[in-house]
């Protein structure tokens, strides 16, 4: 009989994921556009006052592909705060010209799997982390199978501890050239895990995760969900899209 693996939590975590209406936003005029931006850039600058404060963090993307336009990832100290920063994007003018194609909702975390091969610092930057403002990012969740024999719960902790020591083994020579980070959502959303990856270099998300299948932890008993990727929004990106 398989036995729960200790976890320690830090921030909350809400993943965002909006398609834009852009014949709505054509049928603005200049003056209502320009608040919109303004108010969004407001509202921008005090998730990074958050962020640079070390209260929080965030990323704000722009999404490849058809799954929406925009990824909007806060992380903060609890429930109620993300609920108040989420109300806040909502009451925006640009937010009536948003829908919204997904949302996750998790905690970050790290498991004793993981736990008794970092030190203090990487542990905390886990559980509390200050989002780096790469140039692409991937998200995606998942769930471990629970399906006749190849059910991940029922196994020993020493087997599943064994697996995710080789799963880490793997992935860790890419922590040199991209950023990951892992929420749990398990009580809190659908998908059990969420994984989300920063890098300057997209394809590294390709060459990680294609890597990763081979590993038995995911080959056996992976499941995941759609992938989303996308552009950081800077200044210039900023002015593209929303003009």
């Amino acid at each position: 009989m398989g036995k729960a693996i200790p976890t320690v939590e830090g921030w909350h975590s809400q993943h965002m994921v909006f398609s834009m209406d852009f014949s709505a936003w054509n049928c603005f005029e200049a003056a209502e556009k320009e608040k919109a931006r303004a108010e969004l850039k407001a509202f921008l600058a005090e998730l990074e006052s958050m962020h640079q404060a070390k209260e929080g963090s965030y990323a704000f993307y722009d999404v490849n592909g058809y799954k929406g336009d925009l990824l909007l990832w806060i992380l903060a100290p609890s429930l109620d705060e993300l609920a108040k920063w989420e109300r806040k994007f909502r009451r925006l003018t640009i937010a009536s010209v948003l829908v919204q194609t997904y949302s996750y909702t998790s905690v970050t975390e790290v498991s004793a799997y993981v736990k008794a091969k970092l030190d203090v610092p990487e542990v905390d930057a886990k559980l509390y982390p200050c989002v780096p403002k790469d140039k692409y990012i991937c998200f995606y969740n998942m769930t471990k199978k629970r399906e006749g024999n190849d059910n991940w719960f029922m196994l020993p902790q020493e087997e599943r501890g064994r697996m995710m020591r080789e799963h880490g083994i793997t992935g860790r020579p890419y922590l040199e050239i991209l950023s990951e980070f892992t929420t749990g959502g398990v009580g809190l959303d659908d998908w059990e895990w969420g994984v989300t990856i920063l890098s300057d270099d997209d394809i590294q998300f390709k060459k990680i995760v294609y890597d990763m299948r081979f590993e038995e932890a995911s080959a056996r008993y992976g499941i995941f969900s759609d992938f989303y990727v996308g552009t950081i929004i800077d200044d210039a990106r900023f002015e593209e899209i929303f003009q």
